[in-house]
């Protein structure tokens, strides 16, 4: 099953950072890659679901070591053009059942990837490879959070501009698993996680650009 979202982001890698920005909204991960580079020191860092590095440069300048992982080894490819830190290291895992030995990782980093995976299993592998202690962050996209025409708008320019973009037919069901901030906090506190602080991010230009949770929480 993970072979077949691999190939599609694969095949899409190229176009992802265009699409997604109009997607979601031209300035939005600009926006949260500027809230990350406000963290303190993170210490050893998993990347889960890196793209195309969006966020990796940004993330080697505020931990001591970096793996930054992706489903598609397309998407590391591209990854790799994007930063040339020595503490930084790239591998194909799948975010949902990954290699590494339990409690690897003093923190834990994953961005607008949780609606295109199961996000129970995926929550469950943070809780399993990071330290007890350690910190999870997620940028959790919530489309659910808009209203009334602001969502119709938004739904009808992520379906537009996914086809016209990647000019590619999505896995069935792919980016269905979207949850609302609340209800991702209630998995993680069911997961063994205590959330600290969660914090919403938009792009103001236009009313139908999706909000995203900026959520950190500790594995207890």
């Amino acid at each position: 099953m993970a072979d077949e979202p691999s190939e599609f982001w694969s095949k899409v890698a190229k176009q992802y950072d265009q699409v997604v920005d109009v997607q979601i909204g031209s300035k939005t991960r600009s926006m949260v890659r500027k809230r990350v580079a406000k963290e303190n020191r993170l210490g050893n860092l998993v990347e889960l679901g890196c793209g195309t590095g969006f966020y990796t440069p940004v993330l080697a300048a505020v931990a001591d070591s970096v793996v930054a992982t992706d489903l598609s080894t397309g998407m590391i490819a591209f990854a790799k053009q994007r930063t040339s830190a020595a503490n930084v290291k790239f591998q194909p895992e799948d975010c949902e059942r990954t290699s590494f030995p339990a409690a690897s990782f003093e923190t834990a980093f994953i961005s607008l990837v949780m609606h295109f995976t199961e996000p129970s299993k995926t929550v469950a592998e943070m809780h399993r490879i990071l330290k007890p202690g350690g910190t999870l962050i997620i940028a959790n996209l919530d489309p659910l959070a808009l209203k009334g025409l602001a969502r119709l708008r938004c739904r009808a320019r992520i379906l537009y501009h996914g086809l016209v973009g990647y000019r590619t037919k999505p896995p069935k069901g792919f980016g269905k698993n979207l949850m609302t901030g609340d209800q991702l906090c209630e998995l993680l506190e069911k997961s063994g996680f205590q959330v600290l602080s969660t914090e919403t991010i938009k792009d103001p230009s236009r009313s139908s650009n999706i909000p995203v949770q900026y959520v950190r929480a500790v594995r207890l």
